[in-house]
């Protein structure tokens, strides 16, 4: 299913809604990360991205999650590579642990996690003429929105 431009950015926009509707349940502290050019230093362009939230985890610290709207394919979940890449060095120059939450958008309460970090031990492919990361499901950690958030995140984190 190829889906335009904008079917693309709602269903984005939708996952993102998603994922604020379930900090808020869970009464999180959490800060939407505003994604224009001008939040960052021009110099830093296509060097770091900028995560979606950045989530207090209270007596733990701030973790950031960059959330997506993604099909699974074959039993994986396709990341972009630069998107890795870039992700990694805001994780190295913010001293903060990133990670995807990921909604496929045909499952309803369904979001998979997955630390930034840990794609660095899988291959890079091409797939549609990019650098792109094949994450296996069984390397995520299948969470349900509807339940707590917090431990999601220590799931994800024990999976390592």
């Amino acid at each position: 299913m190829i889906l335009t431009r904008i079917e693309r950015r709602a269903q984005g926009q939708a996952a993102e809604d998603r994922f604020r509707a379930w900090l808020d349940r869970c009464r999180l502290p959490h800060i939407y990360v505003e994604q224009s050019p001008m939040t960052f230093p021009e110099n830093l362009h296509g060097t770091i991205k900028r995560p979606d939230f950045l989530v207090g985890i209270p007596t733990i610290g701030t973790i950031a999650v960059d959330v997506k709207a993604k099909r699974i394919y074959d039993d994986a979940i396709i990341i972009d590579a630069d998107e890795h890449r870039t992700l990694a060095n805001f994780e190295t120059y913010f001293n903060i642990s990133v990670s995807f939450a990921c909604f496929p958008p045909d499952e309803p309460h369904v979001c998979h996690l997955i630390l930034n970090r840990n794609l660095a031990a899988l291959p890079v492919r091409r797939a549609k003429g990019k650098a792109v990361v094949a994450v296996p499901l069984k390397s995520t950690h299948l969470a349900d929105e509807r339940r707590d958030f917090m431990a999601a995140v220590l799931g994800a984190i024990r999976l390592r």
